[in-house]
């Protein structure tokens, strides 16, 4: 039997929606970042100046409290269901695609390799090196919603309006930006490698290791109460 993508993951979610994935149709219905500035107020958040781990998304974590309320499950049982079940990881989110290029080539030219229909969400975020006409134009055709940062007009400061944007952009892609800050730091990522294909095992590898990295934090806590 021959699977298709990373262990057969897109084709098994691909036909969790050809089933009727009722989270799908939830996270359609429901704008879940209403609540981020509610679950942010409540939970303290600092503002990272005395360093350690960064926090996980208050969005996702009140998303699995949601699946927890639903099913009446423990906490251990709610970890073991989130494992478990592909349709409860597509809800919550992780990591799902990656691409690894040459040191020379564009970040902005894989834009189109990482936005794929299993994405559920319809806004694209990303830094300024994916913003161009050409991209912008693609999200477009595809009724997608760039979220793309702006750059800094050349030779002028940057409009107030642009700077606001950008800021409220940020506060999204953080979240992001921590899994990369987590790699670089824990395992390094410095490639030394003849070919792509040699060079793609490791950040995989990195991938996994990262969503293992957050499993055990994850025991760490419940362990300790």
């Amino acid at each position: 039997m021959q699977q298709s993508g990373l262990f057969g993951l897109t084709e098994h979610l691909e036909r969790l929606s050809r089933h009727g994935d009722p989270l799908e149709v939830l996270e359609a219905r429901v704008d879940f970042e209403f609540f981020r500035p509610w679950l942010v107020d409540g939970l303290g958040y600092g503002d990272g100046a005395k360093g350690g781990r960064p926090p996980f998304d208050p969005v996702s974590m009140f998303n699995a409290l949601i699946l927890q309320a639903q099913h009446d499950l423990s906490d251990a049982r709610t970890e073991f269901m989130i494992r478990d079940r592909l349709s409860w990881m597509r809800f919550l989110g992780f990591i799902r695609e990656s691409a690894v290029t040459a040191a020379s080539a564009a970040d902005g030219r894989q834009l189109r390799r990482l936005v794929s229909p299993e994405n559920t969400g319809s806004e694209v975020w990303a830094d300024t090196a994916c913003r161009s006409q050409r991209n912008e134009r693609w999200l477009a055709d595809r009724m997608l919603t760039s979220r793309i940062h702006r750059r800094k007009p050349a030779g002028r400061p940057m409009p107030r309006n642009v700077a606001r944007a950008n800021a409220k952009k940020s506060a999204i892609r953080a979240a992001v930006e921590h899994v990369f800050a987590h790699q670089k730091t824990r395992f390094g990522l410095l490639i030394r490698t003849i070919g792509l294909a040699r060079a793609e095992a490791k950040p995989t590898l990195a991938n996994l290791a990262y969503k293992f990295d957050r499993l055990v934090f994850h025991e760490r806590r419940r362990s300790m109460g």
